[in-house]
């Protein structure tokens, strides 16, 4: 039995505490999630691939509970998937969704996407009815927070509709949030998710922006919380030895257009044949092996380029903390607020970016550049040029970097001030003569 009078929270994530790379970034979160709270449970979905497991040690009041966790190594992913869909097309969620999207639900894609999100929902949704049937979860003091905006949040909207006492809120970043980045542009279950919770944090402004022009009459439930980034207690150097040196950190999949940043370095390097450039990209993904032998065969011979792999938080901040880096930049199609440019400016690194999502935000021309939506090569090379050639207006940038950073980003204010609105949240709605 739980404890009686206790607060709880219960957190879904895709693969943590289990992951060291997906979710990561919790790791400076949940230190304020857990005084927050008397009990935290940490309820993952998937367990990661061999190599990127990592056994974290979590604080005394978290526990973890995987019944719903699908192991891909030991288990049937077809047979895991097959439960998703046979529970899906049993539900009556289904065929109401079907009726008001049956569009793009007719689309392949549309309709894998709508299925994974229900079945998904359906286990959340059973994993509270049992937790609450065995008096481990009290509906009226508990609050379920989804790390992301899918069909995990659709799994919370589902429970408090058994059990209305409780609380339900999802944070939303960028895959899980712009229909835009699909074919057909669908996010099922959307409305549901985005008005049946009782709050959705966006990370960015312009995704709060985002979720209000589509859900006008659900948009006081929608509040930015910013995600941030620790102090890392020193400031990277700019290179000394006239070598320009960038760097770039993302998974290597379309939607990061990391061949669109080659083509760029490229044309940096053929309009500057005299200097010497070097650029570092730190994440792997499923096209490292096409997206190198692109830069193998594309990048001038002024240009050096080496692939990391996935890295650990700790082994890029090392680097960062060992190695010069000019620019960091990020040219992809979409985005949220991306950890990776809050890490960069926290590093004082002057970062080039396209302006898409919440990046505006965070980048502007006190921090660095700001790159069209859809920039040309030349575009990239342009902004490349304009910060090698101007140091003082580097130096400048900086400092404006890290300033932003401690305003804006700073992850122990942020997820502070987010544990807190928690904790409000539900004390509001379990002592509602108390606030």
């Amino acid at each position: 039995m739980a404890p009686e009078n206790g607060d709880y929270l219960v957190l879904f994530t895709t693969s943590y505490p289990f992951s060291r790379v997906v979710e990561s970034f919790l790791d400076r979160e949940l230190p304020h999630l857990s005084p927050a709270f008397d009990t935290v449970t940490l309820v993952p979905r998937l367990y990661p691939q061999p190599g990127e497991r990592l056994d974290r040690s979590l604080p005394e009041n978290v526990s973890t509970e995987a019944s719903i966790m699908h192991d891909a190594q030991g288990e049937s992913t077809a047979a895991y998937y097959l439960h998703l869909i046979f529970s899906s097309l049993a539900s009556p969620e289904f065929y109401a969704e079907f009726r008001r999207n049956y569009r793009p639900m007719l689309h392949p894609a549309g309709m894998r996407k709508a299925l994974g999100y229900l079945g998904i929902a359906l286990d959340v949704r059973d994993w509270v009815a049992r937790r609450v049937e065995e008096g481990l979860l009290d509906p009226a003091r508990t609050l379920l927070y989804t790390y992301w905006f899918d069909g995990t949040a659709l799994g919370a909207v589902l429970a408090k509709r058994d059990f209305p006492e409780i609380q339900c809120v999802s944070r939303a970043h960028g895959y899980d949030l712009y229909a835009e980045r699909y074919i057909p542009p669908y996010m099922p279950f959307e409305e549901a998710r985005a008005c049946s919770l009782d709050r959705v944090y966006p990370v960015s402004e312009h995704g709060r922006r985002y979720l209000s022009a589509r859900y006008p009459s659900c948009a006081s439930g929608f509040r930015v919380a910013r995600l941030g980034t620790g102090d890392p207690g020193f400031l990277t150097s700019p290179s000394g030895d006239g070598v320009f040196r960038v760097v770039s950190c993302s998974h290597i999949i379309p939607i990061k257009r990391i061949d669109l940043l080659i083509r760029g370095l490229a044309e940096a390097g053929r309009m500057q044949p005299d200097r010497e450039f070097e650029w570092v990209h730190i994440g792997g993904g499923p096209l490292q092996a096409e997206v190198e032998a692109y830069a193998d065969t594309t990048l001038p011979g002024n240009v050096s380029h080496r692939f990391t792999g996935y890295l650990a938080n700790a082994a890029v901040l090392e680097h960062y903390r060992q190695s010069p880096v000019d620019a960091f930049v990020n040219v992809s199609e979409s985005e949220g607020v991306p950890v990776s440019i809050m890490e960069a400016e926290n590093c004082g690194i002057p970062v080039i970016a396209t302006a898409v999502g919440g990046i505006p935000e965070i980048v502007s021309g006190a921090t660095g550049i700001l790159l069209p939506e859809n920039p040309e090569p030349r575009d990239i090379a342009e902004a490349i040029g304009r910060i090698a050639a101007d140091p003082d207006g580097a130096r400048a940038m900086r400092s404006a970097c890290r300033e932003n950073w401690e305003r804006r980003y700073n992850a122990d204010r942020n997820f502070s001030a987010f544990a807190g609105a928690l904790q409000a949240l539900l004390q509001q709605s379990s002592h509602p003569l108390a606030v």
